[in-house]
């Protein structure tokens, strides 16, 4: 009888570790990388992060392939295997040789560390290859993501439980943030996005990639806004909030103005209970940062439950669609007509994300 080895360990631990770098660059390479298909991503992880070999299992053709460590081809087989895509079927996504019986193949779902059948013939293989189960649809695929390799939803949803869609991973990398400009706001206002990324992302449930690519958001939204918090509007706004609020329409009233130098007019409620922050407190570059990386983190969740709406908005998109919720213009989303390489305030946004620089360490 076979002995499954259930303990195996994940080559996540040593040779799939993160490595080091900008996370500009990376950002915009793995957004490359994964716009090119499973196979682009799989390879790529193994060549950047990963020294072992590895299984493609490719179910439409009926063949298992063995690469070796530098992505070469070893061996290929023909196979039999299980329709569909769902877990309980070995279906597609992420596993883990454990074993072989009677030619029957098992592996550990990097899921939930379940063991399934995966295939079935003459294949050799060691204990703890990684094994890469290629969907049969296009509505799951494999990514790069958090600097790893990870399986989930071709379009941009929630997981679903029935499939080996790769678990939220809220480790946070440690970041070393900077910025071209020398005044003291700017300085203050990246040093909060620094500091508090680890707390921040336990609060929000979000993962390392996403804080960064926040991050870069909350800090570019100074500039449409109100100009870094220097123009004479936001200052005249600051100085005189009833006066805003007459013209609004709101009489005395002030709880309805957008306050801060990002103009935010809701503070989550997360960020209430956990920090205590007032809206007239947002005036202070840390205050502001931690709220609106919040707030960008709550637009980002809505925008993933609209993206069905809008065929250009993807995983490697969200950023660019982001400021539409941000800002009110939810329509545009709904009625995909939003075009961020036309919009004068995203394109604000960009150039200001190119003076803040992430390195990940």
């Amino acid at each position: 009888m076979m002995k499954f080895i259930l303990s195996a360990v994940l080559i996540l631990t040593s040779s799939w570790a993160w490595a080091s770098g900008d996370f500009r660059t990376y950002f915009e390479e793995k957004n490359k990388i994964n716009q090119q298909g499973d196979l682009a991503a799989i390879k790529y992880f193994h060549s950047k992060w990963a020294t072992s070999q590895y299984v493609v299992i490719n179910k439409k053709e009926k063949t298992a392939i063995l690469f070796g460590e530098q992505n070469q081809v070893l061996s290929k087989s023909s196979i039999r295997v299980y329709p569909g895509d769902e877990l309980e079927k070995g279906g597609a996504g992420i596993y883990i040789y454990s074993g072989v019986k009677q030619t029957f193949h098992y592996g550990k779902a990097e899921k939930d560390d379940s063991v399934h059948a995966l295939f079935l013939g003459n294949f050799s293989l060691h204990v703890g290859t990684p094994i890469y189960v290629l969907p049969e649809s296009t509505d799951h695929r494999f990514r790069i993501r958090n600097q790893t390799l990870t399986f989930g939803a071709a379009q941009v949803l929630r997981n679903r439980p029935a499939f080996n869609y790769s678990p939220l991973n809220v480790s946070a990398k440690d970041s070393e943030m900077s910025v071209d400009f020398t005044d003291r706001f700017t300085r203050k206002y990246v040093q909060a996005l620094q500091e508090e990324k680890k707390k921040l992302m336990e609060l929000l449930q979000i993962e390392n990639d996403e804080y960064n690519m926040l991050a870069e958001f909350a800090f570019g939204v100074l500039s449409p806004e109100t100009d870094y918090g220097t123009s004479w509007k936001y200052r005249l706004k600051q100085t005189a909030p009833v006066v805003v609020s007459v013209l609004k329409g709101n009489g005395f009233d002030t709880s309805a103005n957008s306050r801060g130098p990002t103009q935010i007019k809701n503070i989550p409620d997360v960020i209430t209970e956990h920090y205590h922050i007032e809206k007239n407190e947002l005036r202070k570059p840390e205050n502001a940062a931690i709220t609106t990386l919040a707030f960008a983190a709550e637009q980002l969740k809505e925008l993933r439950n609209m993206a069905s709406s809008h065929k250009e908005i993807t995983e490697e998109t969200l950023q660019d669609y982001l400021y539409y919720l941000y800002n009110g213009r939810r329509n545009e989303i709904k009625k995909a007509t939003a075009t961020p390489e036309k919009n004068i305030l995203i394109q604000k946004i960009k150039e200001a994300i190119r003076h803040l620089h992430i390195e990940e360490v």
